[in-house]
């Protein structure tokens, strides 16, 4: 049978001390890592038609790899993405012009604690058009986005015959 005095034997005055340390412990830490800020890295850049002068572009630009995030340029041809915790790597950026529907992507290496405030984007006629594209089922687009692709080029100078239909 369970009796007064056992109760208060088994809860010691060491024990009760003890225990409210541990839960005065335990609620601090719950705490603490409720409110901790997460470290945060800052990607961002200009999208220009001009590589002399920030002339803004409309534009989304989008973060393909190694992680996914989409923004969009304001007035002046700013963007900004705030990731949190990201360790350094080189970033896809992919660029698409609002009213073109171009894309151009850019690789850009950014350093985790430090981030990278300086990307510039040049979004023209005038810039490398390896790097420029037209998305499927896009017609609105100048012609040198519609290249076929280089394989595609390299095969048909290869001259193979025909296949016909039997």
């Amino acid at each position: 049978m369970i009796s007064k005095a056992s109760i208060v034997g088994f809860f010691s005055k060491g024990k009760v001390i003890f225990a409210t340390v541990a839960a005065m412990i335990t609620f601090s830490i719950t705490l603490y890592n409720q409110f901790k800020s997460v470290p945060t890295t800052e990607i961002s850049g200009f999208v220009s038609s001009d590589k002399n002068s920030v002339v803004p572009v409309d534009a989304v630009v989008k973060i393909i790899s190694p992680i996914q995030s989409q923004t969009e340029t304001d007035s002046k041809g700013r963007f900004k993405f705030k990731l949190p915790n990201i360790q350094s790597d080189t970033f896809l950026l992919v660029v698409q012009n609002k009213k073109t529907n171009i894309e151009t992507k850019q690789d850009e290496y950014v350093e985790a604690p430090g981030g990278k405030k300086d990307i510039y984007v040049l979004f023209n006629a005038d810039q490398d058009t390896d790097k420029v594209y037209a998305p499927l089922g896009k017609s609105n687009s100048p012609e040198y986005a519609h290249r076929p692709a280089k394989i595609v080029h390299f095969i048909n100078q290869l001259h193979l015959p025909k296949k016909r239909p039997h």
